[in-house]
């Protein structure tokens, strides 16, 4: 008998300066970063960097580099492109919102033989791991509590 070894689909998403792993299913759609989606300068406290017009709805945008890491420097890749994202925390009323990324994501087919977790400096709110594909290093981000904190936000006066 064999082993059947377990494969899960991701997107592994470029950003300014980092990769972005997330399983398929929580990429609602790709679509190219609208013409009046105007990204501004954010702070930790407010990663809502704007808002996009979507199917019958407006998403939130938001910066997770901005949310993990320092603020990226301007000369930086820009974004061309922003995933919606299923929302998956169901305590955070958070059904979909966008996050810019930098060129089309892609799909690829991981299992645990080709996941190796790697040392970072300190555990982050926001993060799950770092996990090195090939020769990438991919961000894992705590959606749950992204979700909460994007809700908190969106609740805000």
């Amino acid at each position: 008998m064999t082993d059947k070894l377990d494969y899960v689909h991701c997107m592994l998403i470029p950003l300014r300066q980092h990769y972005l792993l997330l399983p398929n299913t929580t990429i609602a759609e790709v679509i190219p970063l609208p013409k009046q989606l105007v990204l501004a300068q954010t702070t930790q406290q407010n990663f809502i960097v704007g808002e996009c017009h979507w199917r019958d709805g407006i998403l939130p945008v938001i910066d997770l580099e901005n949310l993990i890491d320092e603020p990226a420097d301007a000369d930086s890749r820009a974004a061309n492109k922003l995933c919606i994202v299923n929302g998956i925390n169901d305590n955070a009323a958070v059904e979909h919102y966008a996050l810019p990324c930098c060129g089309a994501p892609q799909l690829i087919t991981l299992n645990e033989a080709a996941l190796q977790t790697t040392a970072h400096d300190a555990a982050q709110q926001w993060l799950y791991c770092q996990i090195k594909i090939g020769n990438k290093t991919a961000l894992i981000p705590n959606l749950d509590d992204i979700e909460t904190h994007l809700q908190n936000q969106l609740s805000m006066p």
